[in-house]
């Protein structure tokens, strides 16, 4: 689940007679991303994300087999620019002929 899919499931669950401001969403966020990176922290994160991009690479739904670094990733920059730099080289490393 990525923030806005977050921000509109909040939006759904508040009472509909009271809306919501941005403030308070993103707020409620901050705590959100503050508690779930002391439940994954990177370190973590880092020694499962070959794991986590082997079986994306090898068409597989690594977001659903791997549900929490998924999450650390959308939240994470760091974490979600290694993942991200890990996946262009296995699929370049993929995708080009073997010697």
């Amino acid at each position: 689940m990525n923030i806005k899919q977050l921000i509109q499931r909040i939006r759904k669950g508040a009472n509909h007679q009271e809306e919501l401001s941005d403030e308070v969403v993103v707020g409620f966020l901050r705590i959100l991303e503050e508690v779930r990176e002391e439940d994954e922290p990177c370190e973590k994160i880092y020694s499962e994300l070959d794991e986590y991009v082997e079986t994306q690479v090898h068409s597989k739904d690594a977001a659903r087999l791997m549900p929490l670094v998924r999450e650390h990733l959308d939240m994470c920059s760091e974490c979600c620019e290694e993942y991200e730099a890990l996946l262009d080289i296995l699929e370049k490393t993929a995708d080009s002929p073997e010697s």
